[in-house]
Formats: structure tokens, C-alpha cells, sequence
């Protein structure tokens, strides 16, 4: 035990002091002064001291923490201000009126182009209208020379095969197949025969009608007359070689033999 701790015991006990009465010892009061510097009386007090600081603390602590709430309720019920200044109404206002101004510019330059415009239409309005017809007509023109070299291109093609078709055809009118081999020959020289008047019709070329068509002199070749009972006079009653043309252009007239 420490000296400071014995020191506490012995003021903590009761002083006594001797009566004449009775002759026991009784506890002497202790003076104010005495009580005052007793530890545990300066313990008592600091402790209380500690206590009112303690609370005042708490008291401050909780008014402090009340304080942001009060603040953030407030905010909360403050309306929000834009913080952006490209949302600002200041802003927004000056844009719509750049923008106005923008679009009244432009419709005045859409006048003025308006009107150069009517002015030079007014001065070559006739001059227009001429080299447009001068195009159209000079674009038919093409069109119409373009059918026509493509026309004459086919004439010139069909005139080449036009001897092979005879030939076929005069050797399909002179030969009288007797075996089935020989019928087989006719019937595959037959089927090449037909695929070149497929290609004819396909290029428009076609045969010129005769027998039974009244005569035509820019279709037909006469070369001679013939009495006949069946056709009136003037109509084509035989066909030695048969014409052919290519739409309206002819290719080559056929040869045929006229009703006298």
C-alpha cells in the first residue's frame, strides 16, 4: 500500500475528541475548510464538474447532429436550381432567338434566290424551252439510229443463214426417207432446221405469207401467172421460195406464182 493511498484512509476516518461528561470520545465536526480539502469531497466535485462538461458535450453533439438534418430537410424542401448553364431558361432563351434570326436570314436569302431566279427565267424562258426540245428530239433521234443499225445488223445476219434454211428446205422436199435410218437422218436434220426458225422468231424475223394472200408488190416476187379455180385473180396460188422479213423491214420477198 502506497503512502498516498494511507494518506486517503486516515482523512476519510472520524476525528474524536474527549467530553468531560461522559468521558467517550465523540466525532469532532469537521470544518467547511476541512471538508473542502478532503479527497474524496474534490473527487465528488470534479466528477461532477466532469459530468456537467460530459453532458454539455452531448447536448452540443446532439444539437450538432440534428443541425444537418434540419439543414438537409431544408434543402430538400428548397426548390432544385439548375446547376447546368446550357439548361438555364438565360440560355435557352438566347438560342431560340440566334435561331430565329437564323431562319429569317435564310428566308431572305431564299427570296433573293426567288427572285434571280424569276428574272433570268423571265430573260431565257424562250431559249430554255428550245435546246429542250432540241434534246428531246435529238435523243429520239439516237433512240430511232440505235433500232435501227440493230435492225439492219439482223438483216445482214439472217440474210447469211437465209441460204442454209433453202437448203434445207430443198432437200427436205427432194429426198422421200424409206428406212427407219434414213427417217432418222430427216427427223435430226428436222430438229436443227426448227431450232433456227426459233432464233428467227426470237430476233422478230418471220415468213412472209403467200399462198391464199392477196398480192402484195412489196412482199411478193411475181414470176408468172397461172390459171386456177381455186383463188380469185390477183391472189398468190403457189410459192417457189418463201420471203421473209424482220418487223416491218423486209429481208427478201418471196418468189410465187400469181392467179391470172
Amino acid at each position: 500500500m502506497t503512502a498516498f493511498a494511507i494518506k486517503r484512509i486516515i482523512l476519510a476516518l472520524p476525528i474524536f475528541t474527549a467530553t468531560p461528561a461522559n468521558g467517550f470520545l465523540t466525532p469532532r465536526a469537521r470544518s467547511v475548510s476541512t471538508l473542502a480539502q478532503s479527497p474524496t469531497l474534490r473527487l465528488t466535485r470534479q466528477s461532477s464538474l466532469y459530468a456537467s462538461a460530459d453532458d454539455s458535450e452531448a447536448s452540443s453533439t446532439e444539437a450538432s447532429s440534428e443541425e444537418p438534418a434540419s439543414k438537409e430537410s431544408e434543402e430538400e424542401k428548397a426548390p432544385e436550381e439548375p446547376n447546368d448553364i446550357l439548361n438555364s431558361p438565360a440560355f435557352l432563351q438566347r438560342k431560340v432567338e440566334v435561331l430565329r434570326s437564323d431562319v429569317a436570314a435564310l428566308d431572305k436569302s431564299i427570296e433573293e434566290a426567288n427572285a434571280v431566279y424569276a428574272a433570268n427565267k423571265e430573260e431565257w424562258s424562250d431559249k430554255f424551252d428550245k435546246l429542250n426540245e432540241e434534246s428531246r428530239m435529238m435523243q429520239e433521234r439516237f433512240t430511232k439510229l440505235g433500232a435501227d443499225q440493230t435492225a439492219l445488223a439482223t438483216v445482214d445476219v439472217v440474210k447469211q443463214m437465209l441460204n442454209v434454211i433453202d437448203t434445207y428446205e430443198r432437200a427436205f422436199n427432194a429426198i422421200e426417207p424409206s428406212t427407219d435410218e434414213q427417217h432418222n437422218i430427216v427427223a435430226a436434220y428436222r430438229e436443227t432446221y426448227d431450232k433456227i426458225l426459233d432464233c428467227f422468231a426470237e430476233l422478230n424475223v418471220t415468213k412472209v405469207e403467200t399462198v391464199g394472200a392477196e398480192f402484195d408488190y412489196e412482199l411478193h416476187q411475181a414470176m408468172m401467172q397461172m390459171v386456177s379455180d381455186e383463188y380469185e385473180e390477183g391472189v398468190v396460188c403457189q410459192e417457189f421460195a418463201p420471203g421473209w422479213v424482220c418487223g416491218d423491214r423486209l429481208i427478201r420477198p418471196a418468189m410465187v406464182a400469181v392467179t391470172a
